[in-house]
């Protein structure tokens, strides 16, 4: 879980800007959003707020990308630095890029530390967070080129370290001990773990090519949509996958779509189809045969009558559910933190409404942040804690972030309408018509 991150110099973060997950615990709402059994009380989940172009999308590429550097030792190789800095402040482009995470697993808390600037990694650290209470723990640090372990390694493994982090200035200390045990303490490999199997980022536009795949494998994920769908209120009584040999499935399919490709369907290769980013279908081997899945949807008709239809009948907001529920069921099922950016793209404001509060409350271990410009789920009656909202809003070009928790809200007043109304910024700035 996210205890808190602080960006700077990120895209358009200029100064240090951080957000938690820590509760007012003078607020007596919706206690079940906190999980306490926890040595630091956190919040199950948090939606971030503001006008298009504040920043919002760049808080969650922050968060992606200390993710990605911490699992892919090429990632620095493959981008430019400089485009990720701050542009709007002279000093930015001297000063290194500098993001921190403050996370816990199931056993530990940790704090983990990047700066980097175009042409090295001016600082990477790993510590067993004191959470406030203790000492932090060195496991190690890095500056530039050189490496500090708490616990030190023999002077052989060290030239071989040395050499290791000589060869690869760039990466990680984690991606390269994922590779080539390098730390003796095991708590190194604990943490590129979490980030690689606990923590799930989700993009705009991020779209699910392995899905019917995925969830024809794994039939708890299925029954998941299944009821996630039906808590929901889509109208949809039944979600399965069904199977078909390619040439029964093929012969009834009458679409230019399909058959233009009939040749490239049919080859030995592996298949998924899209249409608007709807996964049609998804074309591989069972047994050596040929086989086509699709998802079917039962859904009520007229005088009780239940008919099936395929995907290409869903609306795109069913669509945009249905990729989602695989990392609804990560954050419920299995205690990822799952952060999610416009989570109501092309979702009806009832729909996503129903899909937070079926998460809200479901006994979880997980964690849901996500951003969003829903203005119904600012419902502190009925969904929302106060502490669990955030805004961005820009300030001659940076991203200024803080929590509605920094203002007096009375359990009574509708958040949504002071939220529209300008009372805690974080709105567009819309000038006069001509």
């Amino acid at each position: 879980m996210i205890l808190r991150i602080i960006v700077e110099n990120f895209l358009s973060f200029r100064e240090a800007t951080q957000f938690d997950m820590f509760p007012n615990l003078k607020r007596t709402t919706f206690e079940n959003h906190i999980y306490k059994e926890r040595e630091i009380p956190l919040l199950k989940q948090a939606a971030v707020y503001g006008a298009n172009g504040s920043g919002k999308s760049n808080f969650i590429w922050a968060i992606e990308f200390i993710r990605k550097y911490v699992l892919d030792a090429n990632f620095l190789n493959n981008i430019s630095i400089s485009e990720y800095k701050h542009k709007l402040a002279a000093s930015s482009e001297e000063n290194p890029i500098s993001l921190f995470v403050e996370f816990s697993t199931t056993e530990n808390y940790y704090i983990y530390m990047i700066e980097i600037s175009d042409s090295s990694i001016v600082n990477e650290s790993l510590y067993l967070s004191g959470i406030g209470k203790r000492e932090n723990e060195l496991i190690f640090s890095r500056k530039e080129k050189t490496v500090l372990f708490a616990d030190e390694p023999t002077v052989e493994i060290r030239s071989a370290i040395d050499k290791l982090i000589n060869d690869n200035a760039m990466s990680s200390v984690l991606s390269l001990n994922n590779r080539f045990p390098i730390i003796k303490d095991k708590r190194a490999s604990e943490v590129y773990n979490w980030f690689a199997k606990e923590l799930e980022v989700i993009s705009f536009n991020a779209s699910a090519p392995q899905l019917i795949d995925f969830m024809s494998e794994n039939n708890d994920v299925l029954r998941f949509a299944k009821e996630a769908f039906t808590e929901i209120g889509l109208g949809i009584n039944d979600l399965s996958i069904r199977t078909e040999q390619f040439d029964e499935w093929i012969s009834k399919k009458e679409h230019s779509y399909y058959k233009s490709d009939e040749k490239k369907l049919s080859s030995d290769s592996i298949v998924t189809g899209f249409v608007h980013n709807k996964p049609l279908f998804s074309i591989g081997f069972d047994n050596g045969v040929r086989t086509v899945k699709e998802f079917i949807f039962k859904q009520l008709g007229k005088d009780g009558y239940v008919g099936e239809l395929d995907i290409k009948a869903q609306s795109d907001g069913t669509v945009r559910l249905l990729t989602l529920i695989p990392a609804m069921y990560a954050a419920i099922k299995l205690g990822h933190t799952v952060v999610i950016d416009e989570i109501n793209h092309s979702i009806h404001p009832s729909l996503i409404f129903a899909l937070i509060n079926y998460y809200a409350n479901t006994t979880t271990t997980g964690q849901l942040i996500f951003t969003t410009h829903e203005t119904c789920l600012l419902n502190q009656q009925q969904l929302m804690r106060p502490d669990e909202v955030w805004f961005t809003e820009k300030n001659e070009g940076a991203t200024r972030m803080y929590s509605l928790n920094e203002f007096k809200v009375h359990s009574t007043i509708s958040i949504e309408n002071g939220y529209m109304q300008g009372r805690y910024g974080a709105i567009p700035f819309i000038g006069a018509l001509d």
